[in-house]
């Protein structure tokens, strides 16, 4: 690989930016473009007329039917709490035809959580393509593309400024000057790969302020300072404050410049006069700002140290542009090395293809492959024969039915899945609620089962120590009662030890009797909750035959649920399976779109065949026709010189005979009475002819009364 000593650029880097390689080494004089032609300037100024007429929008229906369908869809999954908003250029009259969709999305309330993420997944349900999500730009971001309408779509959340910034914008476009100068910046920007802010390069935003900087710079302004002495509008946006006040009101200019005397002076200004390391872009204030002022000086390597790799810092502020708005914000900072390399090569090839007297075709010829529509609709069948036409036709016809009955078939399919799906959500619902019972008894039962085991526990225990039954010890206690309170006969009274033996007897059965009554308490507790117990199984069996009545009832009305268990688990591949449809369908009705459009063209162009067929076969009978009745004219005769040789006797030729016929036959000779009769009828043919309206179809003047 070859190496520039000098710049240290590779060959492929010297190659890809030719025209700013010569620059860093050769000492090439910058081309002045104010002695450009008058010439070149008007051809320069008739093409981009021609190009802006041939451009136009034509997208705008496709861009309108796509942001109302993405409201919708958004609407129905964040709610009424939504705010879609467009801004851009598909409301500020300054797109090119082929610019992106750029929404807003922000919220009333609280932001819901994952919106990204929800939005992501919503927009994979709907078959968009190339769908990227960016959530840690300054500004959180969707970037998708549609299939049908093949429109980028960005999605930004909560970018409110950018609304405000469309509408000054909007009203900076109704001098058609400028907003055909900002057009044809835009065009020539993006043709050559450098309006992506996401590939390292100016948004086409920074592109329409440099226009608008031009416009107010240029000698008589062409645009005013519309925040210049404009009413302030404070609004809080995340926290912070920005005045969005600005005129409103027509400029009326004294600038008579061409379009393309203004595109001319507009790279002039930027690729050779600006002074991008002092100035600051800014239209907010009419003019250009000091970067040490506004305090953006540029700061870490050059963009050559980073390509070429001898410095890999950070670099700020390389070609600072100020946000009329938020005047913190340098447009600039999203501009990489390679990016910055390829917009300095960009102006210093077109400052010379413009000073070579170059069209504006050539200058703006794509660096990449576009897909672009053809000028003529059917040009690639003007040579095609008519039984090829036909045969196509057939083809696309029964692939179109072929299509449509997948459509059906599909959307078919789709609705069973939706139904099944809402069978399975109500029978897991259901199921729910009887896992919920379920959940309920058992957490009783818990409780239940242990003073069941407590009681049972606390009677068997008493039961081991006591082996008598309750009445038993009662009897004994009452005996031995009566037998310690009776009268005591002196003569046979017991000794001290025996009555001792009878009172601590007693007192055990006392003991015994308290606890057997314990032990009863026991187990009429334990056979209360026993029977509880019992109450709550029974209810727990309930519920699973609960449970098995709704797995019969979804399979009774739908056997295909058969052997499926209504769990979250069976509803997501449900809901997979329903999104995988939908994208189907997408698939097929873009495919299906493509065939009715290519059909439609083919049968446009069958009938335009066949009209000019038709009125090429009618002018060739036409032809055919006169020629066929069309005779030799005979030579004109004097009627009155025929009349005096057939008065004279003298011969007449058939031509003459003819004449003399046609003018009043033999009576007609030797008196002028038929001639003067015939004279009369001319002029009264002449005179009822004249009454005739054409468009009334009676004759003119008072009507006659009938009698």
């Amino acid at each position: 690989m070859s190496v520039c000593n000098t710049t240290g650029l590779s060959l492929e880097q010297q190659e890809r930016w030719p025209y700013l390689y010569r620059h860093l080494i050769e000492d090439i004089e910058v081309p002045d473009l104010s002695s450009i032609e008058l010439t070149h300037i008007e051809t320069l100024d008739n093409e981009l007329s021609d190009l802006i007429k041939k451009i136009g929008d034509a997208k705008a229906t496709s861009r309108e039917s796509l942001t109302k369908h993405l409201k919708g869809l958004l609407f129905r999954r964040f709610g009424k709490n939504a705010v879609v908003e467009a801004f851009g250029s598909t409301v500020t009259n300054l797109s090119i035809g082929t610019g992106d969709l750029d929404l807003c999305l922000s919220f009333k309330g609280k932001q819901p959580a994952k919106v990204l993420k929800k939005l992501s997944g919503l927009l994979h349900e709907e078959g968009m393509e190339n769908i990227q999500s960016i959530p840690k730009a300054r500004i959180p971001i969707v970037k998708f593309k549609d299939p049908r309408s093949g429109l980028d779509v960005d999605i930004s959340l909560d970018n409110r400024l950018a609304i405000h910034n469309s509408e000054m914008l909007k009203s900076y476009a109704q001098e058609e000057r400028l907003q055909r100068l900002v057009q044809m910046v835009k065009y020539w920007a993006s043709r050559r790969g450098i309006n992506n802010a996401f590939e390292g390069t100016l948004s086409s935003y920074a592109w329409t302020l440099l226009s608008i900087q031009h416009a107010q710079l240029v000698q008589p302004p062409l645009a005013p300072n519309r925040q210049k002495d404009a009413k302030s509008n404070q609004v809080s946006i995340k926290g912070a404050t920005y005045d969005i006040g600005f005129n409103n009101e027509r400029y009326a200019t004294e600038n008579n410049q061409s379009l393309a005397s203004l595109l001319i002076s507009f790279f002039e200004r930027f690729a050779t006069r600006w002074d991008w390391e002092n100035m600051v872009v800014s239209i907010r204030n009419g003019e250009a700002l000091t970067t040490k002022a506004k305090k953006w000086q540029h700061t870490g390597p050059l963009p050559l140290e980073v390509v070429t790799g001898a410095d890999d810092g950070w670099m700020e502020h390389v070609m600072p542009i100020e946000d009329p708005f938020n005047h913190e914000h340098d447009l600039s900072r999203v501009v990489r090395a390679e990016g910055a390399m390829s917009i300095q090569n960009e102006f210093m090839r077109i400052i010379e293809l413009l000073s070579e007297g170059t069209s504006w075709k050539e200058i703006c010829e794509p660096v990449m492959e576009l897909e672009e529509e053809p000028n003529d609709l059917f040009h690639d069948l003007r040579s095609t024969p008519a039984n090829e036409i036909a045969q196509r036709l057939e083809e696309l016809r029964a692939n179109l039915e072929v299509v449509e009955t997948q459509i059906r078939e599909l959307v078919e399919e789709r609705q069973n899945s939706n139904e099944l799906l809402d069978l399975l959500r109500g029978g897991m619902r259901e199921a729910r609620n009887v896992r919920s019972d379920r959940q309920q008894i058992l957490s009783e039962l818990r409780p239940l089962s242990m003073k069941v085991q407590e009681m049972r526990e606390v009677r068997d225990g008493i039961n081991q120590r006591i082996a008598i039954p309750t009445n038993r010890i009662k009897q004994e206690m009452m005996r031995i009662f009566e037998k310690l309170t009776a009268e005591v006969d002196i003569f046979n009274a017991p000794n001290l030890g025996v009555e001792r033996g009878d009172f601590a007897y007693f007192f055990e059965l006392q003991a015994m009797y308290e606890a057997s009554l314990k032990s009863n308490e026991a187990h009429q507790e334990f056979i209360r909750l026993r029977r509880e117990q019992n109450q709550e199984y029974r209810a727990l069996k309930k519920t699973k035959k609960r449970e098995e009545d709704v797995l019969t009832r979804l399979v009774e009305s739908n056997p295909t649920l058969e052997g499926i268990h209504p769990n979250p688990k069976s509803v997501k591949e449900f809901q997979k399976n329903a999104k995988l449809l939908q994208r189907s369908i997408n698939e097929q009705y873009s495919t299906k779109h493509e065939l009715r459009r290519e059909i439609g063209r083919l049968e446009a162009w069958q009938r335009i065949s066949k009209r000019k067929q038709r009125d090429s076969d009618g002018h060739r009978h036409r032809t055919q026709r006169n020629q066929r009745s069309r005779r030799p004219r005979a030579p004109e005769v004097n009627i009155n010189e025929v009349r005096q040789k057939a008065s004279s006797g003298d011969s007449i030729s058939l031509n003459e005979l003819d004449a003399l016929l046609s003018k009043g036959g033999i009576a007609s000779i030797g008196s002028n009475d038929g001639q003067k009769q015939q004279q009369k009828q001319r002029q009264s043919k002449k005179r009822s002819s004249r009454k005739i309206d054409i468009r009334q179809g009676r004759t003119r003047g008072r009507k006659e009364s009938r009698k």
